[in-house]
């Protein structure tokens, strides 16, 4: 079969096609089941199930926060300054690939009997090395999307077909993960409370995280000619500099605005999911196995139907209003959790099928999030590459992730500290006090409600839109013209 790189001529770069596409899109399944699972299953288990302290997991959390503030920006800068014969980003990625699932697989499988000092010692140590592994696959796996195509709606595409992938899934995993791993078995038992699910699911998405990294890896290999080979004249591989283009790159006035406001949103959403199990449980009385299940389900079917949807409509509406309206609707329906279910309210508890249509609606207006943000980080860069003329999407995209595992981190330290002294929640007990229920739902549904309001109105803000991107890539194909667009906070009026 004849190689892309003979078949079309020098500095052309081909139509990306659907085949490829998906077998780059597939990798996204390894963030996506790192981020479901830790955001479903990890205060719940490591409270609930191993009884330790909220306060002790909200602690190793903010310590992971401080890590990955190092690595993830810092991974990004060095995937935009490596050769390596593999390629700048192949090569991280495939290092990623073959080590993110053993670690995710140790996360879940703590010795039992430890004391509370060496089981925190036991998360912290596997957290931070779930969160190394990963940035070194994500990150550099997320500048190659941005590298794939110069396209303005080409970008979307490869976003959304990602995206796609992602939510199929995490409709396995997050539904899936309930009836497999955690099956019910007696009346009146709670099936998560079982130490030997959390192992056996630990070992099976590690599995599937390092498979389909391969693929998106090995999947995208003959596309490496037509990859930006990076500015290795232009700035030497010092740690100095290092900070220089984070700085420069926060200086970005659109990047800076989509940083802070996708980074609101991702806290919102965390601390939402993060609380899922407990709101369910303990405020909607919902414990089966198969209901939640059910759940999950109609949220990621909601979300692949919404991403379908939403792809079609990004042809016409600007990325930054469909981003506007994703995020208001989910507030929306995130005060609805809380105003409109629950004992003494409309809906009251142990309604399954208002449950289940509100999370299909959740994954359909969400699902906008999985793709739009990342295809402005890629027009972002263009706009970057006028003003500095260097190609950076290594960078941008280390500093976006840093912005989710922020989000990440602080959303778990916050719970962690606020079920113990706002909610109340006495570790390892099946039943909770009314008061605890109460404030557990507003936890879950009014604060993240409120970041996410947040999040919307800073979108009014930017305004790299469909006109302006063409514009700057015709300038770039003249060749670089630094200061043509107002792009840094330096040169605002």
């Amino acid at each position: 079969m004849e190689s892309l790189a003979k078949k079309y001529p020098a500095q052309t770069t081909p139509r990306l096609n659907y085949y490829t596409k998906i077998l780059y899109g597939v990798g996204d399944i390894a963030n996506v089941l790192k981020t479901i699972i830790f955001g479903l299953f990890t205060l719940y288990f490591y409270t609930s199930v191993m009884g330790l302290p909220g306060t002790f997991v909200g602690i190793a959390s903010a310590i992971g926060l401080v890590w990955d503030a190092v690595i993830d920006p810092y991974i990004g800068y060095l995937s935009d300054k490596a050769r390596f014969r593999f390629g700048r980003r192949h090569t991280f990625m495939l290092v990623g690939a073959l080590t993110m699932g053993g670690s995710f697989w140790a996360f879940f499988s703590p010795p039992q009997g430890l004391s509370s000092g060496a089981l925190f010692a036991w998360l912290l140590g596997t957290s931070l090395l779930v969160r190394t592994t990963t940035s070194v696959y994500c990150i550099p796996y997320y500048a190659l999307g941005a590298e794939l195509s110069p396209d303005y709606h080409e970008r979307t595409s490869i976003t959304g077909v990602r995206g796609i992938m992602a939510l199929l899934g995490a409709l396995a995993a997050a539904s899936l993960s309930f009836v497999v791993f955690f099956p019910d078995k007696t009346p009146g038992v709670d099936p998560k409370l079982n130490y030997a699910g959390y192992s056996a699911m630990g070992l099976t998405f590690g599995l599937v995280m390092a498979i389909v990294g391969l693929i998106a890896t090995l999947g995208s290999l003959e596309w490496r000619p037509f990859l930006s080979t990076g500015d290795e004249n232009q700035m030497p591989r010092t740690s100095g500099n290092f900070f220089v283009s984070l700085v420069q790159s926060l200086r970005n006035r659109s990047f800076f605005i989509l940083f802070v406001s996708f980074s609101l949103f991702f806290l919102g959403v965390v601390i939402n999911a993060s609380l899922s199990i407990h709101y369910l449980t303990y405020y909607v009385k919902i414990t089966a196995s198969s209901a939640l299940s059910t759940l999950q389900l109609a949220f990621y079917v909601g979300g692949i139907i919404g991403v379908v949807f939403w792809l079609r409509i990004s042809g016409i509406v600007e990325k930054q209003r469909l981003y506007f309206l994703a995020t208001l609707a989910t507030a929306a329906l995130m005060l609805g959790a809380f105003l409109l279910v629950g004992e003494g309210h409309l809906f009251g508890t142990g309604n399954v099928h208002v449950m289940v249509g509100g999370h299909a609606l959740g994954g359909f207006f969400a699902s906008v999030l999985w793709f739009i943000p990342y295809s402005m980080v890629a027009d972002v860069a263009d706009e970057d590459e006028l003003v500095t003329g260097r190609r950076r999407e290594g960078s941008f995209f280390g500093i976006f992730s840093f912005g989710q595992q922020i989000a990440t981190g602080l959303s778990v330290l916050l719970i962690g500290l606020l079920i113990d002294w706002f909610a109340g929640l006495i570790p390892g007990h099946a039943q909770q006090s009314a008061l605890t229920m109460h404030r557990i739902a507003i936890l879950y549904s009014i604060l993240p409600a409120i970041l996410l309001l947040m999040a919307a109105a800073l979108t009014f803000c930017y305004t790299l839109d469909r006109s302006k991107v063409m514009a700057i890539q015709r300038e770039l194909d003249k060749g670089p013209r630094h200061g043509v667009f107002d792009c840094t906070f330096s040169n605002k009026p």
